[in-house]
């Protein structure tokens, strides 16, 4: 093998351990929405709701951050995108009512839709 070939390697190896860690942090609030029902008194409209923007925001925001990472070849938005998930989806476990888990899971959702373009 030549030199470039391993650091491909090691490049890919460590933008898969990233990528796992940034998709397990934004996957992980799905099986805690009964703890968040039960700690919260949540209801299962706004469990939805929750949900529903987890998606949506993977939806609106990847293809416009894809756009400006191509545009603005910077790699603040791979750094912005993994940070997110990492210290916003651990907040959720704090939060104290619908509106700061909306904003905990939505903030992280964002991180996570960042990484990806």
């Amino acid at each position: 093998m030549t030199e470039t070939t391993k650091a491909n390697v090691k490049i890919l190896s460590a933008l898969t351990l990233v990528h796992f860690t940034g998709d397990f942090y934004s996957s992980f609030t799905n099986p805690l929405f009964p703890l968040f029902v039960q700690k919260m008194g949540l209801s299962l409209v706004q469990v939805g709701i929750i949900s529903g923007v987890m998606r949506l925001l993977a939806f609106i925001v990847q293809p416009s951050v894809g756009y400006l990472a191509d545009r603005y070849a910077t790699r603040h938005f791979m750094l912005w995108g993994v940070l997110m998930p990492v210290v916003f989806i651990p907040l959720s476990g704090i939060t104290t009512g619908f509106w700061t888990l909306l904003t905990a899971v939505a903030l992280g959702s964002i991180g996570s839709s960042m990484f990806h373009p």
